[in-house]
């Protein structure tokens, strides 16, 4: 078995295991938030959308809100699963939902107004294979939006910062830092329009509790955590705020369109 299979399969074991946890985190339900990075792709009623990596599907529902259909893959049954009987409870019939590999999307080229991508880059071993598979599949006027959190330019900074997401979940690849994500779109010919960045706080043990790791390793990222306070070793702007340990760290929105487009 290869190591893309290897950690596909980690993956649909970890989504599923943390299913619950995850469908009930504030930044995956956030309807201002989902609404907004429809909003950023211009999507309307003529458009056709498909949400990669869609987890539990709300920002393919925020989508079919808006277009005239919309379609989320995972690799994951049981958020595939979740995602349905979300769509069946808001009566919503312009959505669809598929199991599929980011890496192997099975889709006709061109197929696609919108492509988008959320918060699922930094599962992905090989995401420059990821950007080529979500272009071939978007029209050539058409455009992809994939937003992610940022780790930063910082080397050493990154690295610890990876190395704490790992010990939570560990399917988590690696962050990228902005200018990684660049990289990744001109290597893959396509041009940025649009690059909004906010920041995501976290109760700590909040997060731990999507990742869902022993309470041995949990100890181990509270107290990696509790040594960057002082000197923001892991560029997560750690601080104690009312006796609870918190974080935040930057998130993009890149707005993509290909170079000859």
């Amino acid at each position: 078995m290869s190591d893309s299979q290897t950690h596909l399969q980690n993956i649909r074991a970890q989504f599923t295991k943390q299913a619950d946890a995850y469908t009930r985190m504030a930044q995956t339900t956030d309807e201002g938030g989902l609404a907004a990075l429809v909003m950023l792709t211009g999507a309307g009623e003529r458009h056709r959308v498909l949400d990669v990596a869609c987890g539990p599907g709300f920002l393919t529902m925020a989508f079919a809100r808006q277009c005239g259909a919309a379609v989320g893959v995972d690799a994951t049954e049981e958020m595939l699963s979740r995602a349905r009987a979300e769509v069946r409870r808001r009566g919503l019939d312009n959505v669809e939902f598929r199991a599929a590999d980011a890496e192997r999307l099975p889709f006709d080229d061109a197929s696609f107004d919108i492509v988008s991508c959320r918060a699922a880059f930094h599962h992905f071993l090989r995401p420059q294979r990821v950007v080529a598979e979500m272009k071939r599949v978007a029209r050539r006027d058409g455009r992809l939006l994939i937003a992610d959190m940022l780790t930063s330019e910082d080397t050493s900074k990154a690295l610890y910062h990876n190395n704490i997401e790992r010990l939570c979940d560990p399917t988590h690849a690696r962050a990228l830092s902005a200018s990684e994500f660049e990289r990744l779109f001109a290597d893959a010919g396509l041009r940025v329009v649009l690059r909004p960045q906010t920041l995501l706080h976290y109760d700590v043990d909040e997060w731990i509790e999507h990742g869902g790791p022993s309470e041995v390793i949990a100890q181990e990222i509270r107290g990696l955590l509790a040594a960057s306070v002082e000197t923001d070793r892991s560029g997560l702007s750690v601080r104690y705020e009312n006796g609870r340990l918190r974080f935040s760290h930057a998130a993009a929105a890149f707005v993509l369109r290909p170079v000859e487009a």
